[in-house]
């Protein structure tokens, strides 16, 4: 199952911590976290090659998009990528321009299932569709986890309760966080990391979002599985969102 994982509030300096695996067909190509220009806005994103959407973005401001899809929506005929979803929102410029502009994609074009999870120094917001409209959950808890398969509350995965234990550093949070990235299931439930040949963990993420400054980013990347492959530093190009 694609995880987002996302823990705001624990750093002044990185107030939103953000851990995901990202789960897709084997041979979909995808590019690692590069520039994203908006007409409003410049982001950093992950790009899938194939519709050229992302699945998270962080902006200039400290605003974090990250998407998963909703399982148990069928995808109507004539889609438009959700991919799309985490750059519109960014290039509001707030949360709430993000949903205003959610919203009135979804009233011109059809998406299947997601949830689109917005975060920043104040607050995260959920904006979920599940085949009904557009639902909105204001989440207070400094610790949100969803997947494609789980919404707000719904999963708890075991080590969890220790890997949120407060770190000194948001480094040292991130690597607190980073084996929930490798859960096998257990046998008892669909796994985090999946190894499936045609379908499975294609990447994975562990990003640290600044409050003011984008040279303090912090982004490692795994373009592979993270049980495989190596993180990569990222963070250096937080200087590409400077004007």
């Amino acid at each position: 199952m694609c995880l987002l994982l996302v823990l705001r509030g624990r750093f002044a300096s990185h107030p939103v911590l953000v851990a995901g695996n990202r789960d897709e067909r084997t041979d979909r190509k995808s590019s690692p976290p590069g520039l994203w220009v908006g007409q409003h806005e410049r982001a950093l994103s992950p790009r899938d090659r194939e519709k050229g959407g992302t699945w998270m973005c962080v902006s200039k401001r400290g605003m974090f998009a990250g998407l998963t899809n909703w399982s148990r929506t069928p995808v109507p005929d004539g889609a438009a990528t959700r991919g799309d979803l985490p750059h519109l929102a960014i290039d509001a410029g707030s949360i709430a321009g993000a949903e205003a502009a959610v919203a009135t994609a979804m009233a011109q074009r059809a998406f299947g299932g997601f949830q689109l999870v917005l975060a920043d120094r104040e607050r995260i917001v959920v904006l979920r569709h599940r085949g009904a409209g557009l639902e909105r959950v204001d989440w207070s808890d400094e610790l949100l986890v969803v997947t494609n398969e789980h919404g707000p509350a719904e999963l708890q995965l075991p080590g969890m309760a220790a890997a949120c234990e407060p770190r000194a550093t948001p480094e040292e949070q991130l690597e607190a966080l980073r084996p929930l990235l490798l859960d096998d299931g257990a046998g008892v439930r669909h796994p985090v990391l999946k190894r499936g040949a045609s379908y499975g963990t294609v990447s994975s993420s562990l990003v640290a979002v600044p409050s003011l400054d984008p040279l303090q980013l912090q982004w490692r990347y795994a373009a592979g599985r993270p049980d495989e492959t190596a993180y990569m530093n990222y963070g250096n190009l937080g200087r590409r969102l400077l004007d």
